[in-house]
């Protein structure tokens, strides 16, 4: 399936298309890199952020963050997205993999950490507040 699609892809996008990498900012700015290119070459350029690539699978959505040592592959489109705007919990896995190989800190875990730490204070004071559990107020109607 993958095959015949690039294939007539290929035939209605102009000449060497599929030979470009493609990497979308938040903006919607487009680049276009030609040659062999990792993560980490585009992550230098964008500090404190993430390179992602699309994931279609099945109804769920899910991020899945490129190691700056991979290689990105020709034909293919990346997203880069702020490190501030992954979930905590993707947020948590980044550093448990980044904290055995690396005794500095970058400043994308910096980043991290303080964006975690300001989700768990909303958390915190979201469970704070005094509001109860909505319970419905239900009248009696008459049918005429």
């Amino acid at each position: 399936m993958g095959n015949s699609l690039r294939c007539c892809l290929a035939c209605v996008l102009p000449c060497g298309a599929l030979d470009l990498i493609r990497i979308v900012h938040i903006n919607g700015c487009v680049d276009e890199l030609t040659g062999r290119v990792t993560a980490g070459e585009v992550l230098k350029n964008n500090p404190n952020h993430v390179l992602t690539k699309p994931c279609s699978q099945g109804m769920t959505r899910r991020i899945l963050i490129l190691s700056p040592e991979s290689e990105l592959k020709r034909g293919s489109i990346y997203f880069l997205i702020p490190a501030s705007s992954l979930p905590a919990e993707k947020t948590n896995k980044i550093l448990k993999k980044l904290s055995p190989s690396k005794k500095k800190s970058s400043p994308e875990i910096t980043v991290a950490k303080l964006s975690e730490k300001k989700q768990s204070s909303r958390r915190h004071h979201r469970t704070k507040s005094n509001a109860g559990v909505w319970m419905p107020n239900l009248q009696t109607i008459s049918e005429d």
